[in-house]
């Protein structure tokens, strides 16, 4: 009986964990002290790692970019620019810094965007508020349109980030390393360009 007992307590906590990281439909991340930095050379021994810009099957970079100071614009879509300065972004048509990339914008000064694309999936961005830079991810997979929401209710600016198949990242604190989206370890070496801090 008291094996029972304890077996329906442990399952009644996990349960309850379950539906409390469902019930949050995001999750926050705080970036480490230090300035953004993005490459398409994976960067090693780096406190955070992240894919940034889309990439196709065969490996390359969907979008403009721009790497210390040099811009790339043969594949430049629609969308709009990231640039990088210290530990903050902006976005904007045109570069505002040496290093960059191209991607979606979901919130633009606290105005959440709508997508016409109804597939379901896990999502990340950069967002920033004014008080820094951060990532957001969903819990759970949902639309474009739905992160874009819940991500205009907790800043005022944020990019979507790469994810997918490839959309394994993650954060250093001191010894602990938190990693984003466990199912994409495996695949990280396909993902050809990242957001990251030293």
């Amino acid at each position: 009986m008291k094996r029972f007992l304890l077996f329906l307590c442990l399952g009644s906590l996990c349960l309850g964990i379950v539906y409390l990281h469902f019930e949050k439909k995001v999750t926050r991340f705080d970036l480490p002290k230090g300035e953004l930095k993005w490459s398409n050379k994976r960067p090693q021994n780096v406190r955070m790692c992240i894919p940034a810009a889309f990439t196709d099957e065969q490996g390359q970079i969907l979008g403009a970019y721009m790497i210390n100071g040099k811009s790339y614009e043969a594949n430049k879509t629609m969308r709009m620019r990231v640039s990088l300065k210290g530990d903050m972004f902006f976005i904007s048509r045109q570069w505002m810094g040496d290093n960059g990339f191209q991607q979606l914008t979901l919130v633009n000064n606290s105005k959440a965007m709508k997508f016409h694309d109804k597939r379901k999936s896990i999502r990340r961005a950069l967002c920033k508020d004014k008080n820094g830079a951060f990532i957001l991810q969903s819990n759970y997979p949902m639309t474009l349109s739905d992160f874009a929401l819940e991500c205009g209710k907790r800043c005022t600016n944020a990019t979507y980030l790469d994810m997918g198949e490839f959309g394994y990242g993650y954060i250093k604190n001191g010894l602990f390393t938190r990693p984003l989206y466990i199912w994409g370890y495996f695949t990280r070496d396909k993902q050809t360009n990242w957001l990251y801090i030293e």
